[in-house]
């Protein structure tokens, strides 16, 4: 079962996680080689991770989320995240990597941000 589902809302493409836990290193590798294997065949230049439905996330998974924001550099796309748990969203603050990703509270200002300097929670 894949661990990602993805669709193209315009020029965004919107990935989203089908597992509420994300714990497992070899669950982990899978979503990053989707990731990965993705971006490699999507045109759109705008990508949004949308975390609804995610209620836990082991750290290891943080690495995977800066790995795929590096390749989405050298892609020349844009990645933005929205609709993490607080709990989570706790996580990135004390790790400091909401500094680092551009998080947004929802798809529509995800949306609406593309394109526009970074801002800060």
């Amino acid at each position: 079962m894949p661990s990602i589902r993805s669709a193209a809302n315009g020029d965004v493409r919107v990935i989203q996680f089908t597992d509420p836990r994300i714990l497992e290193e070899a669950k982990i590798r899978q979503i990053g080689d989707e990731l990965i294997a993705l971006l490699e065949k999507t045109d759109e230049e705008k990508i949004l991770l949308d975390f609804q439905g995610v209620d836990f996330m082991s750290s290891s998974m943080l690495g995977t989320l800066i790995r795929f924001q590096k390749k989405c550099k050298e892609f020349k796309a844009e990645l933005k995240m929205c609709r993490i748990a607080p709990e989570i969203l706790k996580v990135f603050k004390i790790t400091r990597l909401d500094k680092v990703f551009d998080i947004c509270a929802d798809p529509e200002a995800a949306r609406e941000s593309f394109g526009k300097r970074r801002r800060f929670f």
